[in-house]
């Protein structure tokens, strides 16, 4: 539980970033990837247990953390995010909040099972030394 609660936060930070701040496709992209790196160095370094699973989870509630933070600061990030105008001027708001859900809990849900794997190869090479 202690990996979910340092890891999951993760997500806030990123709906904060493009809330607030507005990040490009590319960077946001970029941002993300730099996140599963950090927590393939943590997950290695800790020696987490079972991290396919943990990882796949706290990557999954990541995402929802980000995606949440994005829909509470909807006005800001539409503000933040010129780029998506187009998007935002023929989806409404029910619908924007379902799609940033979705794509959110579901680029977590990847990334972090993939971070789990790598964790879990990695930890299996160090074992075999």
């Amino acid at each position: 539980m202690k990996h979910v609660l340092i890891l999951a936060p993760t997500g806030i930070l990123m709906g904060l970033l493009t809330s607030l701040v507005g990040l490009p496709v590319q960077v946001e992209l970029a941002a993300w990837l730099v996140l599963y790196i950090l927590w393939l160095v943590y997950g290695v370094w800790s020696e987490v247990q079972m991290p396919v699973r943990r990882l796949a989870f706290s990557g999954t509630l990541s995402g929802l953390l980000a995606g949440s933070t994005q829909v509470l600061l909807m006005e800001h990030y539409k503000k933040n995010n010129p780029w998506y105008s187009d998007v935002f001027e023929t989806s409404a708001a029910q619908d924007l909040s379902t799609k940033f859900l979705g794509e959110s809990i579901a680029v977590g849900l990847v990334l972090g099972l993939l971070t789990g794997l790598l964790v879990r190869w990695r930890l299996s090479v160090q074992a075999r030394s």
